[in-house]
C-alpha cells in the first residue's frame, strides 16, 4: 500500500523529547475513523524523525481552494459534515485537534475529507523548528482560524475546535482566511483576541448555512454548539443517511493529548 511519510529534522532533541513524541504518535496510531488520517507508526535516524501516515491523494482543502476558488454550499456542507464526524470522534476520546483549517483537512481520491496534523502538533513545533522565530511563524499561520480564548490563553477545550471549524467554513465559502482585512499576522492576533464580534458571515451561505455558522462562532466558548448539536442542525438534513458517531462530545475541557 502507498503511505505518506512526514520527515522532521532534529534541532536539539533530547532522548526524553524523542520518547515523548513517539508516545504521542502511539496515541494517534490507535485512532480509527474514516474522517481521520491514519497514523501508521514512526521511525527515526540520526538526523530525522519519520511519521508514517495514510496516503491521501487529493491534496488539502486549502490547495483545492487555491486551484478552483470558493466552494459551492453543497460541497461545503459535505466536507463540513465529514469534518464534524471526525472531530466528534476525536472529542469522544479526549483529543482536541487545536489546528483545524483548510490546509489541515485532506481529501481522498473518492472525495472524503480527513482531518490531519493534530494532537502532537505542539510538540512537533518545539522539537523540529530551528528557532523561536520559526515556531512563532508556524503558530501565527493559524491565527485567523484560532478561537479568541486560545490566543488569550485563558483555557480552552473542545469548543475551540468548533470555532476553528466555523472559520474553515468561511474559508471554503470565500476562498480566503477569516478576517481577510488583517493580512498581518500580529494585527490578526490582536484583533481576534479583542474583537467583540465574530467574523462576517459570507453572503453566499443560505439561511441554514448562516445559522450553522452562528452556532460555531460565538465569542463565549460556552455558548457554542457541541459537535453532536451541530450535526443535528437543519444544514445537514441531506447528509444524514451517513452514519454519525457523535460520541456525545461536549464543550467542557478534559484531558487532552498533545
Amino acid at each position: 500500500e502507498l503511505i505518506g511519510i512526514k520527515q522532521l529534522g532534529f534541532v536539539d532533541g533530547s532522548s526524553s523529547e524523542i520518547e515523548s513524541l513517539r508516545s504521542e504518535i502511539n496515541v494517534m496510531w490507535k485512532l480509527d475513523h474514516p474522517n481521520i488520517v491514519r497514523y501508521l507508526g514512526s521511525d527515526r535516524s540520526d538526523r530525522y524523525f519519520y511519521i508514517l501516515l495514510e496516503y491521501v491523494s487529493g491534496g488539502s482543502i486549502a490547495s483545492m481552494l487555491s486551484q478552483f476558488g470558493p466552494f459551492s454550499e453543497d460541497l461545503i456542507r459535505r466536507f463540513c459534515f465529514q469534518i464534524l464526524q471526525g472531530l466528534a470522534y476525536l472529542h469522544k476520546v479526549g483529543i482536541v485537534h487545536r489546528d483545524i483549517k483548510g490546509a489541515n483537512v485532506l481529501v481522498s481520491g473518492e472525495g472524503v475529507a480527513k482531518l490531519a496534523d493534530f494532537g502532537c502538533s505542539k510538540q512537533l513545533l518545539g522539537l523540529c523548528t530551528s528557532s523561536l522565530e520559526e515556531s512563532l511563524k508556524a503558530i501565527r499561520g493559524s491565527v485567523p482560524w484560532m478561537a479568541p480564548e486560545v490566543i488569550k490563553q485563558s483555557g480552552h477545550g473542545r469548543s475551540a475546535d468548533v470555532w476553528s471549524l466555523g472559520a474553515t467554513v468561511i474559508e471554503m465559502a470565500t476562498g480566503k482566511p477569516p478576517w481577510p482585512d488583517y493580512s498581518n499576522n500580529l494585527a490578526a492576533l490582536f484583533h481576534v483576541a479583542t474583537s467583540k464580534d465574530p467574523p462576517v458571515t459570507p453572503e453566499s451561505l443560505s439561511p441554514s448555512g448562516a445559522a450553522f455558522l452562528s452556532k460555531c462562532l460565538k465569542i463565549e466558548a460556552k455558548e457554542r454548539f457541541t459537535c453532536a448539536e451541530l450535526l443535528a442542525m437543519p444544514f445537514f438534513a441531506s447528509q444524514r443517511g451517513t452514519s454519525v458517531d457523535t460520541g456525545g462530545a461536549g464543550t467542557s475541557t478534559s484531558t487532552v493529548h498533545g
